[in-house]
């Protein structure tokens, strides 16, 4: 019998514990919140991304998670923005945070916090009544699909000024994964490498990822 509840408190009080990464805002650089929602599939686990439209500002038409720029006007913190922002684009009122991962620079200059939250397996979302202009669609990826080595890969990106960096790319049946969204689901596979091999096992279906 699947013991998944019981990995995803181990995840929590890991990272309750875990000295993550924290960047401080530098001069010229806001500040965002993205949540990785996690749901329970029939005893699997999947991750929700979005597919943005190419309305939206930066990152036109690449997959992401839910989430924006802090508002101060509408978010007493980085939490709120995460489900803030969830709520806009996904319609998804309840969500349980069970805590954060690293926090990221992105070339869009933004500091983004990801957070991890579980949502209700009973809920059934419904892709077409997406209403947002910023998104075109909703994915689900299942984890252990997500985690398969075959599917990951480093590439050399040239940004603006000629800076070239090593990105990584998650091929996921043609939906290509990458940028800071593939940085944050590399985090998030560091993160679940350090938990007890059988909830390692449960969660991506391996005993362990590597990003090599």
């Amino acid at each position: 019998m699947s013991e998944l509840p019981n990995c995803m408190n181990e995840l929590r009080l890991f990272l309750k514990k875990d000295s993550r990464v924290i960047i401080d805002t530098p001069e010229d650089y806001k500040r965002a919140a993205v949540l990785i929602p996690i749901i329970r599939r029939n005893n699997k686990c999947f991750l929700i991304f979005t597919r943005r439209t190419s309305q939206v500002s930066h990152h036109k038409g690449e997959i992401s998670f839910p989430g924006g720029r802090f508002d101060e006007e509408l978010d007493k913190n980085l939490n709120q923005t995460a489900l803030r922002e969830t709520e806009e684009e996904l319609g998804i009122k309840h969500v349980k945070v069970i805590g954060k991962i690293d926090d990221i620079l992105t070339i869009s200059r933004y500091v983004v916090t990801p957070l991890i939250g579980l949502i209700d397996e009973n809920l059934e979302i419904d892709h077409d009544l997406i209403s947002t202009p910023e998104i075109d669609y909703i994915l689900e990826v299942p984890v252990a699909d997500l985690s398969l080595p075959e599917i990951f890969s480093l590439k050399k990106v040239t940004y603006k000024d000629g800076i070239i960096f090593s990105v990584p790319f998650f091929d996921y049946n043609g939906e290509i994964i990458w940028g800071a969204t593939g940085r944050i689901v590399v985090n998030f596979f560091q993160k679940l490498n350090l938990l007890s091999s059988d909830c390692r096992l449960k969660i991506m279906d391996r005993e362990s990822w590597v990003d090599s």
